[in-house]
């Protein structure tokens, strides 16, 4: 059985919540959590979140654990009641 080589994407997301150093502990370990999601860099003066990923499927999951812990996607329409806005109170 030849197994198909697995194409590797690459994901740039602006956020539309600021975060620090630390509050980037925090989106990391959310997104490791979740398989086929490699190279997660954290880019805080731009709110900026990369990572490579294997399918659309784990694309969504990424946006949607982005949403769910406070950091949404620039330009995503915000359901208070939903999701947990974060406003870094670190720096």
């Amino acid at each position: 059985m030849i197994l198909k080589e697995q194409i590797i994407s690459n994901a740039r997301i602006e956020v539309q919540q600021s975060f620090c150093d630390f509050c980037s502990i925090d989106i990391k370990k959310a997104l490791q959590e979740i398989d086929a999601i490699k190279n997660i860099r954290l880019y805080p003066k731009d709110s900026i979140v990369t990572f490579n990923f294997t399918s659309p499927h784990k694309l969504s999951t990424a946006l949607n654990t982005l949403s769910a812990i406070g950091y949404c996607e620039k330009g995503e329409v915000v359901d208070n009641k939903n999701v947990d806005i974060r406003y870094c109170n670190c720096k």
